[in-house]
């Protein structure tokens, strides 16, 4: 197999010695990548009744090269179809939110970067072999546009599906994704029985004003979507010294007084 080495890939990393069983990077508060993902979450949280919290880690969720590939040469495909050609556009991807259930302690501190092998725990599991388009409707029966991959660029949505499972958690997780968008389908009201796109369209995008009050994006094919970083984020304790103990871990640096 011809490698395509991707960014986000384990043969990348590994250039700089990062290591080929590590799953998640921690980045620099500076490194644009960081600023990308902290930007798009504050921009995407809309829900005025819910006090926006704070990033604290972003991390690059790196995979094996076969995985990425197939989402690679899926991404190829839709770059050269004819109607993203008829379109005009270049980029056909975008980064979205996706809220899930974490029942470990990943990514809470800088010791906590091993993937769980917890069934019930959903993030470890994405990761691990990204997203599928079988386990929808496992958790929430209502599937607003049928059996697809449900993402959003509303970081405020995505966080009402966002859990944790164990009680030692200080901070919720959310996974963003590259998404295939290509040319998008967009429906103000439901299609509960949806399973297909017509043709000359890769995604759906849900519009508030009907049925909606924030937007959804859903792709139904498993190699439009790969995990790209997991978002660490929260709100800060007044006075909780056990919480600064926290950050200070997960930085490796001292929290001020």
């Amino acid at each position: 197999m011809t490698l395509t080495v991707d960014e986000l890939s384990v043969e990348h990393s590994a250039r700089n010695s990062f290591g080929r069983w590590k799953r998640l990077m921690p980045l620099e508060a500076t490194s644009p990548s960081y600023s990308r993902v902290e930007k798009l979450f504050n921009k995407g949280w809309k829900h005025r009744e819910k006090a926006k919290p704070r990033v604290y880690a972003v991390f690059k969720v790196i995979s094996p090269e076969g995985t990425l590939k197939p989402y690679i040469d899926y991404r190829s495909m839709v770059q050269a179809s004819p109607s993203i050609k008829t379109l005009g556009k270049t980029d056909v991807e975008s980064l979205l939110f996706h809220g899930t259930k974490r029942a470990c302690l990943l990514g809470e501190n800088i010791n906590n970067l091993r993937l769980c092998a917890l069934k019930k725990c959903s993030v470890c599991s994405i990761i691990r072999s990204s997203f599928d388009i079988e386990k929808c409707g496992s958790k929430h029966k209502f599937t607003r546009f049928g059996k697809g991959i449900y993402m959003t660029s509303c970081s405020s949505k995505a966080d009402d599906y966002s859990s944790n499972g164990s009680g030692d958690a200080g901070f919720r997780v959310l996974l963003v994704g590259r998404v295939v968008v290509g040319k998008a389908l967009k429906r103000r009201t439901n299609a509960t029985d949806l399973t297909e796109l017509p043709c000359g369209y890769h995604s759906l995008i849900g519009e508030p004003g009907e049925d909606l009050k924030f937007q959804e994006h859903v792709v139904y094919n498993n190699d439009a979507v790969r995990p790209a970083y997991l978002v660490v984020y929260g709100h800060a304790p007044e006075n909780d010294s056990k919480f600064k103990a926290m950050i200070s871990t997960l930085f490796n640096t001292p929290i001020a007084s």
